[in-house]
């Protein structure tokens, strides 16, 4: 079966009616993907395509609903280094730091999150900056820092 449209989030669903629920694992980069083959934890293969439609992938996408049965996909838990900069020249340095490493961030509350590397955790061991490793699920898939200097005419989107 073929998925080609997002009928809108599981959230709103509010166990309203008696639903058989499958759901599909994926990781959240995988959101940012038009086309994908996904197995759902039902064991069944489905194909996704948004490509004609523009919809975007979220954690809750509803990809099927016949009022009986919905299928729909959830973020995977992912380790995450969660960096907690103590003040604003810090942030400065750490997001100049991963903008020029091409790591995509998500920045929430003063704390910078990103998808754990060993290169990265030991670099923010030698520049004692703070940081913990977490286990997390992303709603969306993580941004690049933009850069103002020297990168124009391509995006990373």
């Amino acid at each position: 079966m073929l998925f080609e449209r997002v009928l809108g989030n599981i959230k709103d669903i509010n166990g309203k009616g008696n639903y058989e629920i499958e759901k599909i694992v994926i990781k959240s980069d995988d959101l940012e993907k038009k086309i994908l083959r996904v197995e759902s934890v039902n064991g069944n293969e489905y194909g996704i395509s948004l490509k004609e439609s523009g919809d975007k992938l979220e954690n809750g996408s509803i990809l099927y609903n016949d009022g009986k049965k919905i299928v729909f996909i959830e973020t995977d838990l992912e380790k995450v280094l969660v960096i907690s900069p103590q003040d604003m020249d810090q942030m400065g340095e750490i997001a100049h730091f991963l903008g020029n490493m091409h790591t995509p961030i998500k920045v929430e509350n003063e704390k910078i999150y990103l998808h754990y590397d060993k290169y990265l955790d030991n670099t923010l061991k030698e520049k004692k900056w703070p940081f913990d490793i977490e286990h997390l699920k992303f709603k969306k898939a993580l941004r690049h820092i933009e850069h103002s200097h020297g990168h124009h005419g391509h995006s990373h989107d």
